[in-house]
C-alpha cells in the first residue's frame, strides 16, 4: 500500500510559541506509535529558529527535512508557486511533493484540500489583549478559512469548534475534532534533590509552566500567595517559561512590581526556560500543578498533568472541564481567595494521585489526526 506523504510546517521556537512546538512534536510522536503500515512519510518544512533536533530525537522512521529560507516578497513567491504547481504539479521551491501539507502554508499549497488548525478564539473573549489591527487580521483570516469548501479546519477541543460555529455560522469548510495528547520523554532517572539544589527550590512547591503572557493569568497566583502570607505556611511556587509577552511587553514587570510591593520573594522562584525533562520531573514531584489561564484552546499543561497522573489546580474554563475530570480542582480565575484556599488545603493534606492510563489518549490522537487528513481524498 502506498504510504501517505504528509508535509508538516514547523516555523516557531519554544520562546515564541512553546505550545506550537509541542503540538508538532506530539503529532510526530503519536504517529510513531501507530502500526508501521499506517505511518505516513513526513516532510518537515522548517526554518532557522525551529528546534529541529527535537524532531530527530523522536526517531520517526520516515522523515524528510526541507528548510524554508529567506525568499523574495510574498506576492512574487505566491505567483511563481501557483504557476509552478499548475504547470508541473509541484512548487518551484522544492523538488519533492507531499500529498498534503498541515498546516496550510501558501508557498506549499499541495493536495486537494488545504488544512488549517485554529487553536482558539481568544481575541473574541479577551479583545483588550489584542490590538485592533490584530483582531481584524485574525477575523479576516478565519473568514477566509471558513468560506471555502476546499478547506479542512482542525480543532483541538469541542469548545473551540463550537466557538467557530457560533462566530462563522455560514461556514462552508469541513471541520474536524482532533484532541491532542502529550508524549513525555524519559525523566524519572533525574534526581529531584539535585534539581532542588540547582534551582533553589524547597520541599513543598507548586509548579506553573505557562509562558508569561497576560491571558495566562499569573497575577492571580501572586494575589493568592499574598493572602496566604499570614498562614505561616512553608512553600514556594516555581515558574518556568519566557517572561516576554509581545502583545503586552510590560506584563512581567507588573508581576515583578507586585512581588516587591507585597514582599513575596521568599515564596517565588523564576526558573526561565529549562530542559523539558527537568520541567517534567519538577511537575511530577510538586504538591500540584497550577493552571490559572483566562483562556485556552486545549492546554498542554493539562495534558502533561494527565500524562503524569499529577494533581492540578486549574481555572474553571469550559475547555478545562472538557479536558480533565480526575486529579483536579477548579477555581474561579478571578477569585484569588478561592485559589488560596485550594493551595492551603493541598499543603495541609496533599491529595492522593489517581493513576490515569494515558496510553489511549496518545493512540487516539494519532488515529484521529490521520482520520482528519483523509478528507484530502474526498
Amino acid at each position: 500500500m502506498k504510504r501517505l506523504k504528509v508535509g508538516l510546517t514547523f516555523f516557531y521556537d519554544y520562546k515564541g510559541w512553546a505550545g506550537g512546538v509541542m503540538y508538532t512534536l506530539n503529532i510526530i510522536s503519536s504517529l510513531n506509535l501507530l502500526e508501521d503500515t499506517l505511518k505516513p512519510e513526513l516532510y518537515i518544512y522548517y526554518n532557522d529558529i525551529a528546534p529541529i533536533e527535537d524532531v530527530r530525537k523522536i526517531g520517526y522512521p520516515y522523515l524528510k527535512f526541507l528548510k524554508i529560507k529567506n525568499y523574495p516578497p510574498p506576492f512574487i513567491i505566491s505567483t511563481l508557486s501557483f504557476i509552478s504547481i499548475k504547470l508541473f504539479g509541484r512548487s518551484f521551491l522544492f523538488k519533492e511533493k507531499p500529498d498534503l501539507v498541515y498546516t496550510y502554508f501558501k508557498y506549499l499549497n499541495y493536495g486537494r484540500r488545504s488544512f488549517f488548525w485554529i487553536p482558539d478564539f481568544q481575541e473574541k473573549y479577551l479583545p483588550e489583549l489584542f490590538s485592533e489591527q490584530s483582531i481584524a487580521t485574525r477575523s479576516k483570516w478565519h473568514q477566509f478559512i471558513a468560506k471555502s469548501k476546499k478547506n479542512v479546519v482542525v480543532f483541538s477541543s469541542m469548545d473551540a469548534m463550537n466557538d467557530f460555529k457560533l462566530f462563522y455560522p455560514a461556514y462552508a469548510c469541513t471541520i474536524a475534532l482532533v484532541r491532542f495528547a502529550c508524549i513525555l520523554p524519559e525523566f524519572k532517572s533525574i534526581s529531584i534533590d539535585t534539581l532542588k539544589g540547582k534551582f533553589g527550590i524547597k520541599d513543598n512547591f507548586f509548579m506553573v509552566t505557562n509562558q508569561f503572557w497576560a491571558h495566562k493569568n499569573h497575577r492571580i497566583i501572586l494575589e493568592a500567595i499574598a493572602l496566604l502570607k499570614s498562614k505561616n505556611l512553608d512553600f514556594q511556587v516555581a515558574f518556568t517559561g519566557s517572561t516576554r509577552d509581545k502583545r503586552n511587553p510590560e506584563f512581567f514587570n507588573t508581576l515583578d512590581e507586585f512581588i516587591k510591593v507585597n514582599d513575596l520573594d521568599k515564596y517565588i522562584v523564576f526558573l526561565g526556560f529549562i530542559e523539558r525533562e527537568e520541567q517534567l520531573k519538577l511537575m511530577d514531584e510538586s504538591v500540584a500543578i497550577i493552571q490559572p489561564s483566562l483562556f485556552e484552546g486545549w492546554s498542554t499543561v493539562v495534558e502533561d498533568a494527565k500524562a503524569l497522573s499529577q494533581n492540578i489546580i486549574l481555572s474553571d474554563l469550559k475547555v478545562h472541564k472538557e479536558q480533565i475530570s480526575e486529579n483536579c480542582s477548579f477555581f474561579d480565575p478571578h477569585n484569588p481567595a478561592e485559589l488560596a484556599s485550594l493551595m492551603e488545603s493541598y499543603l495541609v493534606k496533599k491529595p492522593k494521585r489517581l493513576f490515569i492510563d494515558y496510553t489511549m489518549n496518545i493512540k487516539r490522537f494519532g488515529v484521529d489526526f490521520l482520520g482528519a487528513l483523509k478528507y484530502n481524498e474526498l
